[in-house]
């Protein structure tokens, strides 16, 4: 479909923001039964909780009752996580709003040109959050809590990539058995499995396959006319949810770069599906939050960003929305096995070689996937 012109995505936006917050966003659930002793999330050391019980105490003489995250996650992987930050913080909630990349640049956009600021913390993939920040949309700042983040995972002291969403190869055991699994793509580009596999189209700039794309290209895993292979071969269907419902409905028998969450999800409920890690199809994309350019509410922003990268919620991120953090011994999520996790962060690339990879890619993969390359 033909994206609409800028300016006309700026009038509709401007139209619906007052809208959006007027009928409110989901936010996490807060009861003053759920209220627990903020000592359970001051985890890291003696400074650090001194922070955030200095900025607890400034956001509520404040007034700060709520944090606006602006993010490019399902809002179930994330309740969990706010509401723990709720019941560890009483009086200040967690409001998070389920934004693309091309929505949330839209929306910071209308920000700066009516001054009117609502949000407070964005959370976006990789290549979306540092162009964000090199647009000048956030306000640098150093979360004490940050001091054991290695630096490849800082971008201007405004982006701090606090955990990895999840990847592995997704199958349905209705339709093959695990002992049959492709383990590359070689073996997954066998007549065998034509059209019997979909992925996230590619081309999209900020997508999971561009970024599983990316990484075999430059490993060598993948050349051209392996990629026009994989186009014809297989389907760019849905991605992240909708990928793991084509398996759960057996429409198709894998997804290459299928998304932890749903999947697990699924699995939960007893729907025949299954993941495994070969190194090929094993995937961690990046995932940065920054304090937005004078937020609404820049205590709380604040103190939510430091809370994200103290043990409590490294922990969280693995345990409740199945994620992989990068503060130092952060807990893996369920089913990924360490060996995976070494290997896929051993050929992960930096933020900034992704970013730099996916501008020079996407329009490639784009013109490919519309056989105009």
């Amino acid at each position: 479909m033909k994206r609409l012109p800028y300016s006309v995505r700026l009038l509709l936006v401007v139209g619906v923001l007052m809208g959006v917050f007027a009928f409110g966003t989901r936010q996490a659930a807060f009861t003053d039964e759920e209220v627990t002793q903020r000592t359970r999330a001051l985890t890291g050391t003696a400074q650090q909780q001194a922070d955030m019980e200095a900025l607890y105490q400034a956001a509520i003489k404040g007034g700060e009752q709520q944090v606006v995250m602006y993010q490019a996650a399902m809002d179930y992987e994330w309740q969990p996580l706010w509401s723990r930050f709720s019941q560890a913080f009483p009086g200040i909630r967690v409001t998070y709003m389920h934004l693309s990349p091309t929505a949330v640049t839209d929306r910071l956009d209308v920000e700066k040109v009516t001054g009117a600021h609502y949000g407070d913390l964005i959370s976006q993939p990789v290549n979306v959050v540092m162009d964000i920040a090199d647009r000048g949309y956030l306000e640098g700042w150093t979360p004490s809590s940050s001091v054991s983040l290695d630096p490849t995972w800082r971008y201007k002291d405004q982006v701090y990539f606090t955990f990895n969403k999840v990847y592995g190869l997704g199958y349905s055991t209705r339709r093959v058995g695990g002992e049959t699994l492709p383990v590359d793509v070689a073996q997954l580009l066998d007549d065998k499995w034509r059209n019997s596999f979909e992925y996230g189209a590619p081309g999209g700039g900020a997508g999971t396959t561009d970024v599983a794309l990316l990484q075999l290209l430059t490993r060598q895993r993948i050349d051209l006319q392996q990629l026009r292979e994989l186009r014809d071969r297989g389907g760019a269907g849905g991605a992240q949810e909708a990928g793991v419902i084509s398996l759960a409905q057996g429409r198709r028998a894998l997804n290459p770069w299928a998304y932890l969450p749903p999947l697990l999800r699924q699995q939960r409920l007893g729907v025949p599906i299954a993941i495994e890690y070969p190194a090929d199809f094993t995937l961690l994309v990046p995932f940065g939050q920054g304090l937005v350019r004078q937020p609404a509410h820049p205590n709380a922003a604040r103190l939510l960003l430091t809370w994200l990268m103290t043990p409590d919620a490294q922990a969280l991120l693995a345990s409740e929305a199945y994620s992989l953090g990068n503060l130092p011994g952060a807990p893996l999520p369920p089913g990924l096995p360490e060996e995976a996790a070494h290997t896929a962060r051993v050929n992960m690339l930096s933020p900034q070689e992704t970013a730099r990879g996916l501008k020079e890619w996407v329009p490639k993969l784009r013109a490919l996937w519309q056989q105009t390359l």
